[in-house]
């Protein structure tokens, strides 16, 4: 800890360093403005202090194998240096058309570069050339997803969602046409490809809203045991209130009973976050929850709820969580609370443990049974406070019970 009058001159000339490598960095970007209309054909700027927001002559070659090197060289420089090339290229790359990034990409593929210095040259043409014709890049560059050293399959994802969203019917029929000659065949002992995964979710995301059937087709050609895994990917984030309930029907249709309540508690928690525990009520009505759905999505929703704001879970907060539960999952009431308690002694601000056990065997004593404080010591909070834990679980009623946790906290 530093006195505070040094601490003040400290941050004061670290400040300063900043201020200066921001005013050197100001500088850069508009010499390498300049050397970019340079490189371009155009002239460079009257003056260092104005920034030519000119975009690069249409058709202007680009030596590719020079921007390699220079690649190189400023990821060994580091991070700063590796921005600046970036700007020099900002303003040509954004002014080639598809043909133009095609053959930049053609012409990649025919120089003797590194296969570090050929992806990252690549990777700076594929986003531009997704949105100009996604379906090329899919088409191009499918077999990158078997390539290990390839960075190219990560942008891949992305071509699909853009494509999906122009032509779902078209997208959905390759997909299945890649899926069939093996382009994502796992090496994994468990059989999972994670591409497939990933594109699964994007293509139910699209589906749902264009073709709910053709959605429910598609997850129920995955394996039984993947399926929640998928929505949970990338599905999940695209759900909309006008696509909720043929989300919820393709779940009960599709997803084995066991995984469901996972993805709605997920659903639960988003509810809470955002609008409460009333938002809750609502969207458990909503989907019909079962018992089983509704006791997940209250612990989930309640755990987010309580822990949301960063600060002290006081008996108020309790309070309302218990009497709010008490109307949506009454057998889970205790449950909850005891799982509550041993997280707050986790989080920041910290709810002293022996604090937190005073309020479990208070709620425990308030409602006739052992549940929140026989839960609270079953944690592994408990066992990390054992002596104090030996201490409270004296206090449990049931004697099996007791003897149980005791025995758990030697």
């Amino acid at each position: 800890m530093l006195p505070p009058a040094v601490a003040m001159l400290v941050v004061g000339a670290w400040l300063g360093v900043q201020r200066r490598a921001m005013s050197t960095m100001e500088q850069d970007c508009v010499t390498l403005r300049d050397h970019l209309a340079a490189d371009a054909g155009a002239a460079p700027s009257p003056t260092r202090s104005a920034v030519s927001n000119r975009q690069a002559t249409p058709g202007a070659p680009i030596n590719w194998s020079t921007l390699a090197g220079q690649f190189d060289e400023t990821q060994r420089a580091g991070a700063t240096a590796d921005m600046r090339v970036m700007l020099r290229f900002e303003q040509r790359l954004q002014a080639m058309t598809r043909e133009e990034l095609i053959s930049g990409l053609d012409e990649i593929a025919r120089l003797e570069l590194s296969t570090n210095s050929r992806s990252m040259l690549e990777q700076t043409l594929i986003g531009p050339l997704i949105e100009k014709d996604p379906e090329y890049v899919l088409k191009r560059f499918i077999d990158t997803l078997q390539d290990e050293a390839s960075g190219l399959k990560w942008h891949l994802s992305n071509a699909l969602r853009d494509w999906a969203r122009q032509d779902p019917g078209k997208a959905d029929a390759w997909f299945d046409e890649q899926l069939a000659a093996g382009k994502f065949d796992s090496k994994t002992l468990d059989g999972k490809s994670q591409f497939r995964t990933q594109f699964e979710g994007i293509m139910l995301g699209i589906l749902l809203t264009a073709d709910p059937a053709a959605a429910g087709r598609r997850l129920g050609a995955m394996p039984a045991d993947q399926r929640a895994e998928v929505i949970s990917n990338d599905l999940l984030n695209s759900v909309t209130a006008q696509t909720q309930a043929a989300f919820t029907k393709l779940v009960r249709d599709q997803v084995p009973a066991a995984d469901r309540p996972g993805i709605f508690a997920i659903q639960a928690a988003q509810c809470a976050l955002h609008g409460g525990y009333s938002k809750v009520t609502e969207y458990l009505a909503q989907i019909e929850a079962t018992p089983a759905e509704r006791s997940t999505c209250v612990e989930r929703a309640a755990s987010i709820r309580i822990f949301a704001n960063n600060k002290l879970v006081t008996p108020e907060d309790l309070d309302t969580l218990r009497a709010w539960a008490d109307t949506q999952a009454p057998d889970a009431t205790d449950r909850v609370t005891g799982n509550i308690l041993a997280t707050a002694t986790q989080m920041s601000p910290t709810l002293a443990f022996e604090a937190a056990a005073e309020l479990a065997a208070q709620y425990s004593q308030a409602s006739g049974n052992d549940d929140v404080l026989a839960t609270f010591l079953d944690t592994w909070t408990a066992r990390n406070n054992k002596e104090l834990s030996r201490v409270f679980a004296e206090k449990i009623a049931d004697a099996t019970r007791r003897e149980e946790i005791l025995k758990r906290l030697k």
